[in-house]
């Protein structure tokens, strides 16, 4: 857990001012070092200043400067077990639980040391430059049963002696004076740490009670909007909404009700359309071919007139008729069925013209049966009629009595009958 993740924790805390103001004491008497700090911001810091200083030492440590690292190990996961366990108790329960974790404070038994203390830089100098010498000043030092038992242990001790003297020795001087203004440097600073950490877990504590006030005022006014448009929701449904809504579903039923009816009836016109415009090709067609039909028939008896032989001319005027007669049947003949073509002809084309124009009147009476439904009410009897008009069987567009003029074919039949 970092330092920031910490204060955060104690932020949220339920008692925040009994975290600011726990103390504990540092208390390595061994090595006259005695420290007290405020908070347990303040002393998570200290803890995790003490250990990245451990680590940033380059060399293997040996056994008596690796209990230091231990100890503040231990005391960082104390720390962070008893916040994570206990941060929503009250002062009392806090005191009580707090009793456990302040037995690891003084558990010196293995003599640790800090980093950042004469001692911690002296020990680790002798070992990484005569390993030899080290336990021997180390034992010196803490004071811990001294007994010089070879010549390795005698001389480490020897510089330990020289290096905890004052002025008395001339191989190693060491002046009060910078000691203690280090170790003054040290007190204030650790002091005025301590004031900084109280005062931003008071900052904190502050934003997230604003924050907390602030998510409530939010949550009121939704709470409020919510009301108010459910209230305003609830008359308009009532009133206004009510004539709203009821005519919107009539013309939406009305709308597919007369999509429903286009794609009935979409398929349909189409065809209509197709045939007409197929139909109105034949008519055309007929036409062309009863002008050229009129055209051969008129040249084929202009040149029989003209070229018509010698004989028929001296037959009308002799006494036997017989060529005469024999060319007139020929002639009328020819024209019964040139006359015949012709009248067939026209009634196909005739009824060609009337069916392209029933299916065109169909395909508009369609697309004005749909704007009828769109635009007004259809009741059924109008219904039935228009769906009658539009599937009707169609007449050809012919005339039962023709009245064309009759042709000598029809007045030989006539004859002939009588």
């Amino acid at each position: 857990m970092t330092n920031t993740e910490f204060k955060k924790k104690i932020a949220e805390t339920t008692d925040p001012e009994w975290f600011k103001n726990i103390s504990v004491a540092f208390n390595f008497s061994y090595i006259n070092v005695n420290q007290q700090i405020t908070g347990l911001t303040a002393i998570y810091e200290y803890v995790n200043q003490q250990i990245e200083g451990w680590n940033k030492v380059e060399l293997k440590l040996p056994r008596e400067l690796e209990n230091s690292k231990t100890y503040f190990n231990q005391l960082k996961t104390s720390i962070i077990q008893f916040l994570n366990s206990y941060y929503d108790q009250t002062e009392n329960n806090l005191t009580n639980y707090w009793r456990n974790v302040q037995s690891g404070f003084s558990n010196t038994n293995n003599f640790p040391l800090p980093y950042n203390i004469p001692e911690s830089e002296f020990l680790i100098r002798v070992h990484k430059e005569n390993p030899r010498y080290f336990k021997g000043a180390y034992i010196f030092l803490i004071g811990n049963n001294f007994n010089i038992n070879d010549k390795d242990s005698f001389f480490g001790a020897l510089l330990a002696y020289e290096f905890s003297q004052k002025d008395n020795s001339e191989i190693v001087e060491r002046r009060n004076a910078e000691k203690s203004s280090i170790s003054k440097i040290r007190t204030d600073f650790q002091k005025y740490l301590t004031e900084s950490e109280s005062i931003v877990v008071d900052h904190i504590k502050n934003a997230n009670d604003k924050y907390n006030e602030f998510i409530k005022k939010i949550d009121e006014l939704k709470s409020e909007k919510e009301n108010l448009f459910n209230t305003w929701f609830d008359d308009t449904k009532t009133t206004q909404w009510q004539s709203w809504y009821d005519p919107t579903t009539k013309r939406v039923k009305e709308l597919e009700d007369t999509y429903r009816e286009k794609l009935k009836l979409e398929e349909p016109a189409q065809y209509w359309s197709e045939r007409a415009e197929k139909l109105r090709k034949q008519g055309w067609i007929a036409l062309s071919l009863i002008i050229i039909i009129v055209g051969i028939s008129c040249w084929s008896l202009a040149e029989i007139l003209w070229t018509a032989p010698v004989q028929i001319y001296e037959s009308w005027f002799g006494e036997d008729k017989s060529a005469a007669v024999r060319w007139s049947i020929i002639y009328i003949t020819l024209i019964s069925f040139i006359a015949y073509a012709i009248r067939a002809l026209t009634k196909f084309m005739f009824s060609s013209f009337h069916l392209a124009r029933d299916c065109e009147e169909r395909h508009t009476l369609t697309y004005f049966y749909l704007s009828l439904l769109k635009d007004s009410n259809v009741d059924e009897n109008e219904r039935q009629l228009i769906m009658q008009s539009l599937f009707s069987r169609a007449e050809t567009g012919l005339l039962k009595d023709d009245s064309s003029p009759t042709m000598p074919s029809d007045a030989i039949g006539k004859i002939i009958s009588k």
